[in-house]
C-alpha cells in the first residue's frame, strides 16, 4: 500500500477540520505544579485603578457563566469553555495595566485580551469573541473579530521584533486604547518590573468604540492566570508608560 499519500492527505484533513477561529498561540505544554507560582508583588504605576479586587469576581461579566473564578487574589480560566470575562462598565479612551501567565492548555493557546468589543443585548446572541479586536499575550500575535473579518488582518496591526517570553512565567502587560483614534498599542515586560518592549500596535481610524476591555479564554482546556489588573481612564499621558523600568 501507498502510506505516504494517505498520511499526508490525513494531516492535510485534520489541519483544516480543526482550524480554530484565530491560530494557535501554543506553547510548551505545563503540568499542573505550575499553579504555584504566586502574583508579583511589584508597584502598579501611579494613577492606576484597580478593576479587580483580588476577592470576587465583582464588576465582571462571563460569558458563558462560570468559565472564570478567583483563586489566590488571582482571575483564573478554569478551562471549561471558549469565552470571554469582560468589565461590566465600558470605556472609550483607557489605559490597562495587568500581570499574566499562561498555566496549561491542552490544546494549547495562549491568553488573549480584547477592546473595540460589542456588549450583547438583552436576550441578544452575544458575538464571538464581542465582535472585538484580540491582542495575544505576551506572544503579539492577533486577529479581528468585527463583522466581515474574522481573520488576521495583518495590514491593520504592527508587530516588533521583541524578545522570547515564557508565557509560564508572569508578565507586566500594558494596553494603551483611544476608541476616538482607532487605535491600542501592546507592550510586555518581563520579569514583571524591568522595562517592557511595544509588541503590538492596532490602527484603523473606523474600528474604535466604547466597549468593555476582556478577557479571552480562546478554547476549552486553558488555564491562565490574571493578577494587578488596573486602569487609568483617559489617560493624562497619550503614550506606554511601562517602557522604562518601575521604580
Amino acid at each position: 500500500m501507498q502510506l505516504a499519500p494517505r498520511i499526508a492527505l490525513a494531516v492535510l484533513f485534520g489541519f483544516f477540520a480543526g482550524a480554530a477561529p484565530a491560530p494557535a498561540q501554543s506553547a510548551p505544554s505545563s503540568t499542573s505544579g505550575d499553579a504555584s507560582i504566586p502574583p508579583p508583588a511589584v508597584p502598579l504605576p501611579p494613577g492606576m485603578a484597580p478593576l479587580f479586587d483580588g476577592k470576587t469576581l465583582e464588576g465582571w461579566v462571563q460569558l458563558p457563566a462560570d468559565s472564570w473564578t478567583v483563586k489566590d487574589g488571582m482571575i483564573a480560566s478554569r478551562g471549561v469553555a471558549r469565552g470571554v470575562i469582560y468589565t461590566a462598565k465600558q470605556y472609550g479612551n483607557y489605559r490597562i495595566i495587568f500581570d499574566v501567565r499562561h498555566v496549561s492548555g491542552k490544546p494549547d493557546h495562549q491568553p488573549c485580551v480584547l477592546f473595540f468589543g460589542v456588549v450583547p443585548a438583552g436576550g441578544e446572541k452575544p458575538r464571538d469573541a464581542l465582535g472585538a479586536e484580540q491582542f495575544i499575550v505576551p506572544g503579539g500575535s492577533h486577529w479581528d473579530y468585527r463583522k466581515g473579518h474574522n481573520n488576521p488582518s495583518n495590514e491593520e496591526f504592527t508587530s516588533f521584533p521583541h524578545p522570547k517570553f515564557d508565557v509560564h512565567q508572569w508578565s507586566r502587560v500594558e494596553v494603551l486604547v483611544n476608541a476616538d483614534k482607532g487605535t491600542a498599542r501592546m507592550a510586555v515586560a518581563q520579569p514583571v518590573g524591568s522595562a517592557a518592549v511595544e509588541v503590538v500596535d492596532f490602527n484603523v481610524p473606523g474600528a474604535g468604540r466604547t466597549g468593555p476591555f476582556a478577557l479571552q479564554m480562546h478554547n476549552p482546556g486553558l488555564f491562565d492566570e490574571y493578577a494587578n489588573l488596573a486602569i487609568e481612564i483617559n489617560p493624562a499621558v497619550d503614550d506606554l508608560i511601562t517602557l522604562k523600568p518601575q521604580p
